[in-house]
């Protein structure tokens, strides 16, 4: 997961990501001031944005990096989530893609640790609603003692150069109410490679999962804030498209994969009108 001050307080503007994903269908790599220099991602003694913004893309599940860990050259490399995007909206205007970027930042593995805490392991103990002061005090508990642990926690979500038009919540004076991960028809395909990619990632050998040990590991349903009924009507739209399949018979129900994520992927934007 990265760390707690991954975003050296910065958001992650859109047009910084588009250009990061520019650099990275181009094969380029480069330290931090050859990035800056080709992508025009600032990185000034207090302006560098460009280690922020690697990490936002990396948590985003939009790009690996290539080069070893310990270089100081960086080779972004396109996922295959981030090849359908930099193809079809590299700016990442669509709510749908603004939604699984969120996600992939709420994950335990490439995700962010205080985005995981908040909207993952949070729903339980935080609730829908908080202060701004209640999520401060809660992220203190789980990350340790510092200055300012939500940093742009929630300006990434109210902010229209980040995420804000993925709706994933709202801000009314000190109020954070956080809101359900949208159910339309159109998102049966994006959900259906989302869900394959989760079960690649945390079941890497099975071909089926209950939906108990899929949330215990994902946390996906937590994420989305659904409840059981809105859990089985994501699966019923999913469940249309054929790449995903569910065996009612058991409790808990089962989720079996019919497809690899790698097929699907391509094919987010095809309902989307």
């Amino acid at each position: 997961m990265l760390p707690v001050n991954f975003h050296k307080t910065f958001v992650p503007e859109r047009r910084l990501i588009a250009a990061l994903l520019d650099y990275a269908a181009l094969g380029k790599q480069g330290n931090f001031k050859e990035i800056s220099s080709e992508t025009g991602i600032p990185m000034g003694e207090s302006t560098g944005k460009v280690p922020a913004i690697l990490d936002y893309a990396r948590g985003m599940g939009l790009i690996e990096i290539a080069s070893n860990k310990a270089s100081s050259v960086k080779k972004p490399v396109l996922t295959s989530f981030g090849k359908v995007v930099y193809l079809e909206d590299k700016f990442l205007g669509e709510q749908m893609v603004q939604w699984l970027a969120h996600m992939n930042l709420c994950r335990s593995d490439i995700g962010a640790k205080t985005w995981h805490e908040v909207f993952a392991k949070g729903r339980s103990i935080l609730g829908t609603n908080f202060t701004k002061r209640q999520l401060e005090d809660y992220l203190i508990s789980v990350c340790g003692p510092g200055n300012d642990r939500t940093g742009p926690l929630v300006s990434v979500y109210t902010e229209d150069a980040a995420l804000g038009r993925s709706g994933v919540l709202t801000v009314k004076g000190e109020i954070v109410t956080r809101k359900k991960a949208p159910i339309f028809d159109a998102y049966a395909i994006p959900y259906s490679a989302y869900i394959l990619c989760l079960m690649e990632a945390f079941f890497p050998r099975q071909e089926q999962v209950t939906f108990s040990d899929f949330n215990s590991k994902t946390f996906w349903f937590d994420i989305c804030l659904w409840n059981q009924s809105d859990i089985e009507y994501v699966f019923s739209l999913v469940e249309r498209k054929g790449f995903v399949s569910i065996d009612r018979q058991m409790q808990p129900w089962i989720i079996e994969k019919k497809a690899m994520a790698d097929e699907v992927w391509p094919h987010i934007y095809d309902d989307m009108a």
